[in-house]
């Protein structure tokens, strides 16, 4: 099953827990050409709020000329077709016309990069995205924003990447950042050492970062994404207790919790079947050993009316 194109990897987070923090200044692709950023289907409204938006793992695999294996996208037509879906998707069901959404083409690493992990090739490879992405950022900062408040928000790789951006951002930026959703991925207590990243504790609380990972049962907790998590906020309630809220998905009823001890989302659904059955159709989770309960993959579909309204919400404070 894939949400976004038939080419990706249906959002899938392939992000690892890294305590990695490098520089940031190489130059790696040429982002002051259109073809490097997402094309909005919205016009561009300097009355609105910026969204710089960091997509997820959504190449499979990637090859040179000769056949061999590479472990980042070659942003071929291929993969910007299946990247583009993704980013489609969030425009349309997240931020709709409301606001200026921004996505570079970066070159992501793929699923095969994964199986690099722990050594230092994954390690050589991850920095070097983190270097693109603070490339694009820099660029965007530069010659689009031009001193404005933004939002910043990723899913999957992507919301490992924004953690990255708010060590990179300088003290100024970060002054002008409404939030950062990091949608899909832990932050860690050593991630909240650093000034930049703040937990957020409330539904209107600015230059925070909003953060939450989604299980039927503590068993199902993925730890490549959830491992350490020293933070979680109900985006439905806005609560980081474990007061339930109710929320609709596909029309049928869930209800939702901050498991406090774990920093987890806890869903229960009238229809749990039906996410097992998917788990089951997306083979990587289970070559992996994640639980068919486990609810990553709906992690950005679940809440995306309430990102949209929050993050409004958070900017008008």
């Amino acid at each position: 099953m894939n949400i976004f194109s038939k080419k990706s990897i249906s959002g899938l987070a392939f992000i690892l827990s890294l305590g990695v923090f490098v520089s940031c200044c190489s130059k790696m692709s040429n982002w002051q050409e259109n073809s490097a950023w997402y094309e909005s289907r919205t016009p561009y409204d300097a009355a609105k709020l910026d969204v710089l938006y960091l997509v997820s793992t959504d190449v499979l695999s990637a090859k040179d000329a000769e056949g061999n294996e590479l472990w980042r996208a070659t942003l071929s037509p291929e993969d910007k077709e299946a990247i583009s879906g993704e980013i489609a998707w969030v425009e349309e069901n997240i931020f709709y016309d409301d606001f200026n959404l921004h996505s570079p083409y970066y070159h992501q690493f793929t699923f095969e990069a994964i199986k690099l992990y722990p050594g230092e090739s994954f390690r050589a490879v991850y920095q070097d995205v983190t270097k693109e992405v603070c490339e694009a950022f820099d660029y965007y900062m530069e010659n689009v924003n031009k001193g404005r408040p933004f939002v910043l928000a990723g899913f999957s790789q992507g919301a490992m990447l924004t953690l990255e951006l708010l060590r990179h951002m300088t003290d100024e930026q970060y002054s002008r950042m409404v939030a950062c959703y990091t949608i899909g991925y832990r932050v860690s207590a050593e991630d909240l050492q650093h000034p930049h990243i703040n937990a957020a504790r409330g539904e209107t609380d600015r230059g925070v970062v909003i953060s939450f990972n989604s299980v039927q049962t503590l068993q199902a907790k993925w730890d490549l994404v959830s491992a350490g998590a020293a933070a979680c906020i109900n985006p439905i309630n806005w609560k980081t207790d474990s007061t339930p809220a109710k929320f609709t998905y596909l029309d049928f009823e869930n209800e939702v919790r901050v498991d406090t001890d774990n920093n987890l989302l806890m869903v229960e659904s009238e229809r749990a079947d039906y996410f097992t059955a998917e788990m089951r159709r997306l083979s990587f989770f289970a070559e992996v050993g994640v639980s068919e309960l486990n609810l990553h993959h709906w992690d950005l579909l679940f809440y995306g009316k309430q990102i949209h309204d929050n993050a409004l919400k958070r900017y008008r404070q």
